[in-house]
């Protein structure tokens, strides 16, 4: 492969992420149809010149904190994410200290919550702790809310770093429900920010019963910052549109998989 064929390539692959975020070596293997060796060569160097960062089982942008943006990926999958957060408020009682991420997906769980209370299912004596402005802004007229605090992730809406998870560690939760921005069956669930992983992670310490909110779309599709192995979690809520080699998958993890309809 010649010197234009790889400048070529990579400047494919930096259009690509500019876009997309991010790549798997698997996909770019069909993309490319080239060696991952190859490939792995040419991220390397991309990474060198400080232009994509390398992660597990690909690459992602070289600013991967700076591209989540919570207002558009809100309007991603919301047929799904709705039924998702649907299902989860289901597993609640009003008994229950939980925590909620932050994440569309929790935003959508934090809609079903209010409209269980309203309905009378769930009591307005719930007490929930969130990270989430968003959260926040959707239950605090209905239930106890309190937010951990932390810095402020704009695009997130959404508190993360040192004060946030030295608060949490005065809690114990009996239901966390976590988002996560990428998931594979390997290395388990990631976020694509480095505080808002270490953030999670804190919470989900602290809970009995983790649940983590996954649409579909997110699995075998790992992100930049791993928060917790498959075997720290006790179950995972998706989409219908789950392929059958996936469930199949899930079949030997420890996780229960939960399906929506």
């Amino acid at each position: 492969m010649g010197k234009r064929k790889n400048s070529e390539v990579e400047q494919a692959i930096l259009e690509y992420l500019s876009t997309n975020q991010k790549i798997l070596m698997k996909d770019a293997i069909k993309m490319f149809q080239l060696s991952e060796s190859t490939l792995r060569r040419i991220f390397i160097k991309l990474e060198d010149e400080k232009k994509a960062v390398r992660t597990i089982g690909g690459i992602i942008s070289a600013a991967p904190d700076s591209y989540y943006n919570y207002k558009l990926t809100s309007q991603k999958q919301k047929e799904e994410k709705d039924s998702i957060g649907k299902y989860a408020a289901q597993l609640i009682h009003s008994s229950d200290f939980i925590y909620v991420d932050c994440g569309s997906t929790t935003a959508y769980l934090s809609h079903a919550i209010v409209k269980l209370i309203q309905s009378g299912r769930l009591s307005e004596k719930l007490n929930i702790i969130t990270n989430s402005l968003i959260n926040l802004e959707i239950l605090h007229p209905y239930c106890n809310v309190i937010l951990t605090g932390g810095i402020l992730n704009e695009k997130r809406k959404s508190f993360a770093g040192a004060l946030g998870t030295d608060f949490l560690s005065n809690f114990y939760f009996s239901k966390g429900f976590f988002g996560a921005d990428g998931m594979s069956f390997e290395h388990g669930f990631s976020s694509d920010n480095i505080l808002v992983s270490q953030l999670s992670r804190a919470a989900l310490l602290q809970t009995n019963e983790p649940y983590v909110l996954l649409d579909s779309s997110k699995i075998n599709h790992p992100s930049y910052v791993n928060f917790a192995s498959l075997d720290e979690v006790s179950a995972v809520v998706t989409d219908h549109k789950i392929s059958k080699a996936d469930t199949d998958a899930f079949a030997h993890c420890r996780p229960v998989l939960h399906i929506a309809d």
